[in-house]
């Protein structure tokens, strides 16, 4: 008879586009496939489309609105002081919770919230701490508290997942011995295949690329904008296309620059997306601009719909692709190199097809479910 483990994921987020909810969505909906596994997944912002499909699966969820650790402004302040006042009464009916259901172990998606960890004390459960980001380098994230009151929670928990080298390489030298340390490449859904038929390859078309993401500075926008420029005026025919929410005063920058240098016709707007495989099929590059990216769900599902990808050679995006083998990189923030590199596949169409299918071939290793495997045999472990 199998072990019975009854697993309570703690989320930060509901919303299914989203990448830290989605990746951790995709290994839950493997886990739950093992013989003898109960999950349940407490999510602290109102139901979206990630609880909706978790439902479907049938997972059980519960809705409490804990508090976040990062910092947003005046705004976020009151929020956190208010839900922060709240927190004593949500950990007392979450612990009743545990308690009844007999959970074995808790588990905490992404640093930007603790009260995972803090569960985990009241109630004398081993905790595992999934690390997702960087934190300020990559999304801005100041915590509450600090980085060292962070090391110090994760010094607490038995074990920490890492979701690339990169991100082991910032937190692993202020771990102590004994706590199990593991990099577990994220998995992505099978959903995301997306091969094409057909590839752009007559010389005379213009090109389509897109940099997919929330548009702040970590993310390259404004880079990625200056080197289709640049291409442009070198000879190539490519047009960008930047996927992501326009808001903030950094989308103002970059939507100022376009107007400013008369790009409307090369640089497109298109907003925040739902239907990714449909939006990328009309694409034939992505490129990765991010300075600090802890590992890339967006280069592996460019890959999968076989685009050919273009990133800065930095972070976890080095650790994805092999450079003139499953795509290009260029040095990272180097607009001349990244605009040599649209022109090189502008010009060779052949290289752009060879790309996007080693990519495809590459990325199809992150479909079969060895972020669960990986992740149950640590909960096995420790529970």
């Amino acid at each position: 008879m199998s072990k019975q483990i009854k697993i309570l994921f703690c989320f930060h987020y509901s919303i299914l586009n989203n990448g830290g909810v989605r990746s951790m969505v995709d290994i839950i909906e493997n886990i739950i496939k093992k013989d003898g596994v109960t999950v349940y997944v407490v999510y602290p912002t109102r139901k979206e489309t990630a609880i909706n499909y978790l439902e479907k699966l049938g997972v059980k969820t519960i809705y409490l609105p804990f508090y976040k650790l990062n910092k947003n402004g005046r705004k976020g302040m009151w929020k956190y002081i208010i839900k922060k006042i709240m927190s004593p009464f949500l950990f007392f009916k979450l612990r009743q919770i545990v308690k009844r259901e007999k959970i074995s172990i808790i588990y905490s998606n992404t640093i930007v919230i603790d009260y995972g960890f803090i569960l985990s004390k009241m109630t004398k459960l081993p905790h595992i701490w999934h690390i997702r980001e960087f934190g300020k380098e990559d999304h801005g994230i100041v915590l509450r508290g600090g980085e060292k009151a962070l090391y110090r929670k994760l010094n607490e928990s038995k074990g920490i997942i890492y979701i690339s080298k990169a991100i082991k390489e910032k937190y692993s030298p202020h771990i102590k011995k004994g706590i199990l340390q593991e990099v577990i490449y994220n998995d992505i859904s099978k959903d995301f295949i997306n091969r094409k038929t057909n590839f752009n390859i007559d010389p005379d078309n213009s090109l389509k690329a897109t940099i997919i993401g929330a548009i702040q500075e970590g993310k390259g926008q404004l880079v990625a904008i200056k080197a289709v420029e640049k291409a442009n005026k070198l000879g190539a025919k490519i047009e960008l296309h930047i996927c992501g929410k326009k808001t903030g005063s950094y989308y103002n920058e970059v939507k100022n620059y376009v107007k400013d240098h008369k790009l409307s016709d090369q640089i497109y707007f298109d907003g925040f997306k739902t239907k990714m495989n449909k939006y990328r099929s009309d694409m034939d590059i992505g490129i990765v601009a991010s300075k600090s990216e802890a590992f890339g769900r967006v280069t592996v599902e460019g890959m999968l719909s076989n685009l050919a990808m273009i990133g800065a050679d930095s972070a976890a995006t080095s650790e994805l692709i092999t450079d003139n083998v499953t795509g290009l990189l260029y040095k990272n923030g180097d607009i001349d190199e990244l605009a040599e590199k649209l022109v090189y596949l502008y010009k060779d169409r052949k290289k752009l097809k060879e790309l996007a299918i080693n990519g495809f071939d590459f990325a199809k290793k992150f479909i079969e479910g060895n972020a669960a495997n990986e992740v149950y045999d640590m909960i096995t472990k420790l529970s």
